[in-house]
């Protein structure tokens, strides 16, 4: 690789496809052999049964299955790879596997053991010869035939246990015997498999021989762990080759938690049939960080779990060089300093390459080095960046005045202004983006704030006239598109400026408080409590089922606000008078539905007494 450009892995590098008419012939063959053994268990154990048509349902059931896997080999598909994506397709890979050894462990449950002794022997020659002629049409995978045994002899295992047979009473011992023999059979198998001369092998040395003597550092994975690598990439990671082999490719990252987002990125692009190219930042034996561009081809996408071709490019060097051009523009970064927060400069990826603080020690940004402006996240996990952020970037042109919003550790978030304008080389082409971001944290907030002033009210936190107005229009509308009702509670407090005049300010202002409290109380989650003047509250329920609802919630509020306000001597008891209006029946607008329920807080309030007045 040259210039930072990554090129794919060389084709006489990866291993060749196996003959796909010579491996679905083979499996032609081991079906036909299952489905024959099938047919003979059940020949072998039908004179033995005195109801023989579960054993013709489990015969149907498993030629159904073996048919089924001889025509149509299960092939998982995940559109979206998670943290160990290769892994798990490795295990979903064995439920054929599986679902045959059910199948033919099934067979234990269907009645010949408990039917006699001679029935038991049957069963056990059957399952036992099933397992051991597995041993030998699985050679090629330990891990699969494992699989299999274990579900295959688990039902009979499980009833030797709970009824050992009179005539064998250490059956569960002796399935644990042959269990073990038939993992033992299946190992050697599988060994002298490996290293026959032709069946792998010998193809297997040409390769490493091949690996060896390239130039680049390449490695080898089957699922998310290596299986082989070259010298070159033992030289790279300052490890030796022995220690290389079996171990999970994320050991490697820097920051092992991108290993999530690079095995995502990684099967979806196999998946695409394409390579996947990034730039990491990768972990030697001996603790030091550098950067490497990766290169990786799956060898065929097809099968699971995948065998994927890395190539491994130390590009220290070119991030050096890009540092000390950095370096030599320090004293225009000093200038920047003076009219911002921060400097930083973007990849051709846009990937951030560098955040210098200007005025402060506290650059925590630093530690985003690597990442996009847009792929920041707060604490709570929900994405802070925007759309018009990732545009600007691809439009690879001037931008200004992006609001960001970023993470600052334990504290709360901040807001950033970014611009940025275009960077390229002595040729012209683009390089990346560079600009300057500033901490405008205390206008967003200073500008909330003034949003909250201008919609609530100042002694109760409560909303407004304006507010509730608002909401009760979205109300309405929402409430004429789903055919339900809105309802409007007005709360009028009876002589509250007498009162007020009486116990003083500062003990008023403790009865609207307290009357706020007690308000929200009575209400919902989706309900609104809403100030509109000194002694007039609105509860606005916006999703009302129906109107007796509404004169629910009035009861219960003038239960509340009966009650003396404060622990100390008794405030002036103040009169509740509550007028009810609903949607669509009262009025098919905001102002309409207001005027009506005032006006029955007023009928309410001539009637005397803590009274509801409503249609």
């Amino acid at each position: 690789m040259k210039s930072g450009c990554l090129t794919p892995p060389n084709p006489a590098l990866v291993l060749p496809p196996a003959d796909n008419s010579r491996r679905d012939g083979a499996r032609f063959r081991v079906h036909f052999i299952a489905q024959l053994a099938c047919l003979l268990g059940a020949a072998a154990l039908w004179p033995q049964l005195s109801q023989p048509y579960p054993l013709l349902a489990w015969w149907l059931g498993t030629a159904g299955i073996q048919l089924m896997l001889a025509t149509q080999p299960l092939r998982w598909r995940i559109p979206r790879a998670t943290a160990d994506d290769t892994a798990l397709r490795g295990y979903l890979a064995s439920a054929g596997t599986l679902l045959a050894g059910a199948a033919w462990g099934a067979l234990a449950l269907l009645g010949p053991y408990e039917s006699s002794p001679h029935a038991q022997l049957t069963l056990f020659l059957i399952l036992g010869g099933v397992v051991v002629g597995g041993a030998g049409v699985l050679a090629g995978s330990r891990g699969t035939y494992a699989v299999f045994t274990f579900s295959t002899l688990l039902p009979l295992f499980i009833q030797t246990l709970a009824s050992p047979p009179p005539a064998l009473p250490l059956a569960g011992l002796w399935l644990g015997v042959l269990a073990l023999l038939a993992v033992t059979i299946n190992d050697l198998l599988n060994s002298r498999l490996q290293a026959a001369p032709g069946h792998g092998g010998d193809a297997w040395r040409q390769h490493q021989t091949m690996l060896d003597h390239a130039s680049e550092a390449i490695v080898l994975s089957h699922g998310n762990r290596v299986l082989r690598s070259n010298q070159r990439f033992a030289e790279l990671i300052h490890d030796g080759p022995g220690n290389i082999a079996g171990r999970r490719l994320a050991a490697w990252l820097a920051d092992c938690s991108e290993w999530r987002r690079h095995a995502r990125a990684a099967a979806d692009a196999f998946l695409r049939g394409q390579a996947y190219r990034e730039s990491v930042r990768l972990r030697r034996g001996d603790g030091s960080v550098f950067w490497a561009d990766i290169a990786a081809q799956a060898v065929n996408p097809g099968l699971a779990p995948l065998q994927v071709v890395w190539v491994v490019s130390d590009i220290s060097e070119r991030v050096g060089a890009t540092a000390r051009q950095q370096l030599a523009s320090a004293q225009l970064h000093d200038l920047l300093g003076h009219s911002a927060d921060w400097y930083w400069q973007t990849d051709t990826q846009h990937r951030l390459t560098r955040i210098t603080r200007h005025g402060a020690d506290d650059n925590h940004l630093a530690d985003s080095i690597g990442r996009h402006w847009w792929h920041f996240h707060r604490a709570d996990g929900v994405p802070a960046g925007q759309a018009a952020t990732l545009r600007a970037f691809e439009s690879r042109h001037g931008f200004r005045n992006l609001l960001l919003e970023v993470p600052d550790g334990e504290r709360q978030p901040r807001w950033l202004n970014i611009c940025g304008v275009p960077r390229v080389n002595e040729d012209g082409a683009f390089i990346g983006h560079h600009g300057v971001a500033l901490d405008v944290t205390e206008q967003v907030r200073g500008n909330e704030r003034v949003r909250q002033l201008a919609y609530h009210d100042a002694l109760t936190g409560l909303p407004n006239r304006r507010l509730l107005t608002d909401r009760l229009h979205q109300a309405i509308a929402r409430a004429r598109r789903q055919h339900t009702q809105v309802g409007v509670i007005l709360v009028d407090l009876n002589d509250f400026k007498g009162a007020n005049e009486f116990d003083g300010q500062a003990a008023g202002d403790r009865q609207l408080l307290d009357t706020a409290s007690r308000l929200r109380t009575c209400v919902r989650a989706c309900d609104t409590v809403a100030r509109l003047d000194d002694n007039d509250f609105v509860i606005l329920l916006a999703e009302l089922e129906r109107p007796a609802d509404a004169e629910q919630v009035a009861n219960k509020v003038l239960a509340a606000l009966d009650r003396p306000f404060g622990d100390e001597a008794p405030y002036t008891l103040l009169g509740t008078h509550i007028g009810i209006t609903i949607f669509p029946h009262d009025a098919d607008g905001a102002d309409g539905l207001l005027e009506l329920a005032d006006a029955r807080a007023l009928q309410a309030r001539r009637q005397g007494g803590p009274r509801i007045a409503y249609g």
